[in-house]
């Protein structure tokens, strides 16, 4: 049998293979180009089933002129990829692109100047009823003002995928309640005009039952968020297809967003806290909120680093394509409270998870940590550290962790020290 003799339902799920492998990120697969050249069979069967193959056209000016695909190609969906390139053919072009709303599938806005935002942003007042995915990531000096409510009409109904970056967008809960097709949102770099509630954010999410990726990120230097906490919700909401969840941001903010939220195929959550001058961090609903997540406690090894002005510890999960399945970061200008809050945090949430077998601790420490060795007020918290991983079978410590660890448990007697290491078999001091 040659590819010729192939029947046309065959023949369309090949076409499809070839055109997904070869969609990159948010940009849509050109590959079809290649296919609908090769003979007329092909062209007629990809053309009469182009929404099976998600064919579309790539408007990227000044390179790709919408004016000219519109000339070539059938009544495609149309996908405005827009650089910020600063010639005036090319706003052109974005503009006669945007006013075609009723073909627009995907819609990439990136570094628009000041000007070129003024004009395209009333043109996306307008409703998008085709489109599936939205990236705009602007600089904050680009913006005069929020993103409106009016923005796609309101409503965005086939929405699949939105990524803001840098956005001031108070209304996305009232967006994202007519979303229901949403599977990834990433809103990154959230200015202060940009501030969303955690209630607000939670009274959307409910509607957002295929979600599977969920970013929310803060600007520190910006973050208004006050700790006026409210007890939690007497019922949570069920997020069933949320594998991935990012927050950078306070812990109370998290605290009080985890608190509404029940997600049962969590496989991998990244967070990253705001510096904190209290010495208690609270991370009670968070605790919560990871034991939850059935998949969390399937990690079995961690590593905790130390950096310059950070401390981030990563937890693993065997047999993952991507093993990394929290990963947590905390910055601070006290080296003492770094190590107290990353004690706090692995105390609260990692204590009841039985299965890490390896931890590795590793520097090189320098910058706030030099001379902290002698501090013995930091010995017991060095020994607290270690007190959640009581079944771990292998430590490896960096060459200069290790005295740390050593002074933190000299002067114990050898009972005390077996409780805090009670499954230990290999110890590994690695060189430099």
């Amino acid at each position: 049998m040659t590819i010729g003799t192939l029947p046309d339902d065959v023949l369309l799920e090949i076409f499809k293979f070839f055109i997904d492998q070869n969609e990159f990120h948010f940009s849509p697969s050109e590959e079809w180009h290649t296919l609908v050249h090769v003979c007329r069979r092909w062209r007629n069967l990809a053309f009469t089933f182009l929404r099976h193959l998600n064919l579309v056209l790539s408007c990227r000016p000044p390179y790709r002129s919408v004016k000219d695909l519109l000339d070539i190609w059938p009544e495609l969906p149309i996908y405005i990829d827009d650089s910020g390139h600063p010639s005036k053919e090319a706003r052109d072009d974005v503009v006669d692109a945007l006013k075609l709303n009723h073909r627009v599938s995907r819609i990439r806005l990136e570094r628009a100047s000041f000007s070129a935002w003024e004009t395209l942003a009333p043109l996306i007042q307008r409703p998008f009823p085709a489109l599936t995915h939205l990236w705009i990531d602007q600089p904050a000096h680009s913006m005069k003002d929020v993103i409106p409510r009016s923005f796609l009409g309101g409503s965005a109904p086939c929405l699949r995928v939105l990524l803001l970056d840098g956005v001031s967008f108070p209304a996305l809960p009232e967006l994202l309640s007519s979303s229901t097709n949403l599977v990834r949102l990433w809103h990154d770099n959230i200015p202060d005009s940009g501030y969303i509630s955690p209630e607000a954010m939670s009274t959307c999410l409910p509607a957002l039952t295929g979600l599977k990726s969920l970013s929310l990120t803060f600007r520190p230097e910006s973050f208004p968020y006050s700790a006026i906490r409210i007890p939690p919700p007497d019922t949570r909401i069920l997020l069933p297809a949320l594998t991935d969840l990012h927050f950078q941001g306070a812990p109370e903010y998290m605290e009080d967003l985890v608190a509404h939220i029940d997600a049962p195929s969590l496989e991998s959550l990244a967070i990253g806290f705001f510096p904190q001058e209290l010495e208690v961090l609270q991370v009670s609903e968070l605790a919560k909120f990871v034991r939850r997540a059935d998949k969390l406690s399937l990690a079995d090894r961690a590593k905790v680093t130390f950096g310059s002005a950070y401390i981030s510890i990563v937890v693993f999960r065997k047999l993952r394509v991507d093993p990394k399945t929290l990963m947590l970061n905390f910055e601070n200008p006290e080296s003492h409270l770094q190590l107290l809050h990353l004690v706090q945090f692995c105390t609260s949430c990692l204590s009841t998870l039985s299965t890490f077998e390896c931890l590795h601790i590793i520097g090189p420490l320098h910058g706030l940590w030099a001379g902290a060795i002698d501090r013995d007020d930091l010995d017991p918290q060095w020994l607290e550290l270690l007190r959640p991983f009581n079944n771990l079978k292998d430590l490896h410590l960096s060459h200069c962790i290790a005295p740390y660890v050593a002074q933190g448990l000299r002067g114990l007697l050898v009972e005390r020290v077996t409780e805090v290491l009670l499954a230990l078999e290999n110890g590994f001091i690695l060189s430099p």
